[in-house]
């Protein structure tokens, strides 16, 4: 019943149908076949018998993903976050509690990541501990979600040893809101940055964003002591559960097949450390 009031009868169909459309990337590299059987097998599976984000968090593939963070970090990276901001009068949320709502959420900015066109782009978000999505509710278009950013939990590699990070990418806006003359992604950025700056502090993380981004986070920090600064730092990819990877912002292959750890190229961005969190000094053993 949860699957049907989050109308999954056409994401789920789409995926379970269109398996051969995902056997290749967006720039038409191959993707195993027997791969993308078996995370959408598994993905239909848990979505019917209703424990979709349960296994989201406690495959091995996730587990591994997260290792490194504290119990106390993945309870809240795992739960739900939403603030609602008073200017400009929209909330910022992760989703929903049961994390179904990721099946559409990339269909908020265009028609590429979508179950229907480039679907294996979709399966990271799905299958992925790692990664989520900041939804902008706007009240000015009710009828869904009126934006989307992707937020990642990744690790940047330091002196051998692995620190974690929040990685959020831009605000796209749904195309039927921008058409309506609803965008107000200028707007909504601040708020996005703002929960990504909240969720740093829960987490006890670094956030990290597009470099011409350092004055949201100048602004949204309210002045809280924490550290904003340049920074370039290479991105650790635990191999992903969805087969694929999914950014254009960690390389710049769109989509590629993850299924082995990765090492970005170095990334310049702009970031925030909570007060009180000595970043620098928070290491993951890499040699165990």
């Amino acid at each position: 019943f949860r699957a049907l009031r989050h109308e999954l009868v056409h994401p789920l169909r789409a995926l379970n149908e269109g398996r051969q459309s995902m056997e290749k990337t967006f720039a038409g590299n191959p993707v195993p076949g027997d791969a993308i059987d078996h995370v959408v097998n598994e993905i239909v599976q848990v979505v019917l018998h209703g424990n979709f984000k349960e296994w989201r968090y406690t495959n091995p593939t996730g587990q591994k993903q997260l290792e490194g963070l504290t119990d106390e970090q993945k309870a809240v990276w795992m739960a739900t976050t939403k603030i609602f901001h008073p200017d400009p009068r929209v909330s910022t949320i992760e989703g929903d509690e049961s994390e179904l709502s990721f099946f559409w959420a990339t269909k908020i900015g265009g028609p590429s990541h979508g179950f229907d066109v480039e679907g294996q782009c979709l399966l990271p978000l799905l299958a992925n501990a790692r990664s989520k999505v900041i939804l902008v509710e706007d009240h000015q278009w009710p009828h869904n979600p009126a934006g989307r950013a992707h937020f990642k939990l990744l690790f940047a590699r330091r002196d051998g040893g692995d620190v974690p990070v929040l990685w959020l990418e831009t605000v796209n806006c749904d195309f039927a809101c921008g058409h309506a003359g609803k965008d107000r992604t200028l707007e909504w950025l601040p708020a996005v940055v703002k929960h990504g700056i909240q969720k740093a502090r829960m987490l006890g993380v670094m956030l990290s964003v597009e470099e011409n981004w350092m004055h949201f986070l100048q602004e949204s920090a309210d002045g809280d002591g924490g550290r904003i600064e340049i920074l370039t730092d290479v991105i650790v990819l635990r191999p992903s559960n969805g087969v694929v990877e999914a950014s254009d912002y960690l390389t710049g292959k769109h989509d590629w097949v993850q299924m082995e750890e990765e090492l970005t190229d170095p990334l310049t961005r702009a970031t925030y450390t909570p007060p009180g969190d000595d970043t620098r000094g928070h290491r993951v053993r890499t040699d165990l």
